[in-house]
């Protein structure tokens, strides 16, 4: 009789260990202007990072940190005096990773810094200043949608500063007593109002 042995031999392939790495992934949290945010996934290696828009100038300061071999970035930044919209923000560590996720913008309204202007007379110089209006603004115009002749033609001036700030004046024309609306017109066409009353 013959006794057939088989025996099974098992070789183990010479390999590497393969880690994937998860995709760098940023959240956000939003207090008006100010939004912080938190990262994941970056490389444990990272011990510096920092906040861009590849798109745009949406961003006016900020600040990144990484807890060291964690791959965790957090930190914060404001938001600039931009249109609103949809915008690209991107946290990139110092090895070249990054993320980048959208956030949603929603300008605010322009306006005066007085919400009404009260106690004038004709003859009156009344002087005005506006926040707000947008970034890309170079000039801006003085009017009053109620009653032209509340200003008086030529006496008005308006300049635009950086940062969507407007400041001016005018001269209160010979008009009845009452409630006028004052207007300021960026060159964007974005404007904000405020009531004067004449006494």
């Amino acid at each position: 009789m013959v006794l057939l042995i088989c025996v099974l031999v098992i070789f183990a392939a010479d390999s590497a260990l393969i880690f994937v790495q998860a995709e760098p992934v940023i959240s956000f949290s939003v207090s008006g202007r100010n939004v912080s945010f938190t990262g994941a996934g970056f490389l444990p290696t990272d011990t510096t990072c920092y906040v861009s828009s590849p798109t745009s100038s949406v961003i006016l300061s900020s600040a990144c940190v990484v807890n060291g071999g964690t791959g965790t970035p957090y930190g914060g930044f404001s938001i600039g005096n931009v249109l609103s919209g949809d915008y690209v923000i991107q946290v990139t560590g110092n090895y070249g990773d990054f993320a980048q996720a959208i956030i949603q913008v929603d300008g605010g309204a322009p306006q005066f810094s007085q919400s009404h202007l009260a106690g004038y007379q004709a003859g009156s110089s009344v002087s005005i200043q506006v926040s707000g209006l947008l970034p890309t603004d170079t000039t801006c115009q003085l009017s009053s949608p109620s009653s032209p002749n509340v200003i008086i033609p030529g006496s008005a001036a308006c300049v635009i500063l950086a940062g969507g700030a407007a400041y001016g004046g005018f001269t209160v024309g010979n008009v009845l007593s009452g409630e006028y609306v004052i207007r300021v017109t960026g060159n964007q066409g974005d404007f904000a109002q405020t009531v004067l009353t004449v006494d």
